[in-house]
């Protein structure tokens, strides 16, 4: 015969493996969930934008572009030009969203919405990573002149917003800090 009390505890041990695969097999599916999904926000990338390196739509991706919200990402110059002074002033603001309504993106979209976000709360550095590695891909992908063509408006739109608060004593329209990050986003695109 069996003692009772080496049956209970038995019990209680089987209960405590069973508890801890069922954990581990919720973790499992859930890394699972998470990895189609991201597989499944590059593919709607690479649709959506054409690029088709891996790495660079995985880190857009891991930077929380998505599909419906890659028209912001032509911001993120405007958006890190705003940001370097270390906060943004209501006429920065202002013109990146007169310039995001010039370009087309409804007001209840989820590009705008993402944009407001940024304009709030300084985006996380892979960011601007991530346009980085989208520049590098459009460097690869696209024909030069189209190129030249979207660095020169990204430039203007970079230079409004530097200069949309007027400078020192309306001297200078753009800070040290502004005129450094317009430079470091213009080298990007020579690749």
């Amino acid at each position: 015969m069996i003692d009772p009390r080496y049956d209970a505890f038995r019990k209680r041990e089987i209960g405590l493996e069973e508890a801890f695969f069922k954990q581990r097999d919720e973790q499992l599916l859930q890394k699972l969930r998470d990895e189609l999904s991201a597989m499944e926000e590059r593919q709607k990338l690479a649709h959506v934008s054409g690029i088709v390196e891996e790495q660079v739509l995985s880190s857009l991706v891991g930077a929380g572009v998505r599909a419906e919200t890659l028209a912001a990402v032509s911001f993120i110059p405007m958006i890190e030009v705003a940001w370097s002074d270390g906060s943004i002033a209501p006429e920065e603001r202002e013109a990146v969203l007169n310039a995001a309504a010039a370009q087309g993106i409804p007001a209840d979209s989820a590009a705008l919405r993402i944009l407001n976000h940024w304009l709030e709360q300084r985006p996380d550095s892979r960011l601007i990573e991530a346009w980085m590695a989208y520049v590098s891909e459009m460097n690869r992908i696209m024909p030069k002149e189209s190129l030249a063509a979207m660095k020169t408006r990204m430039l203007d739109r970079c230079r409004h917003v530097a200069a949309a608060t007027g400078g020192f004593l309306g001297l200078e329209t753009t800070s040290k800090h502004e005129q450094a990050k317009i430079n470091e986003l213009a080298a990007a695109w020579d690749g």
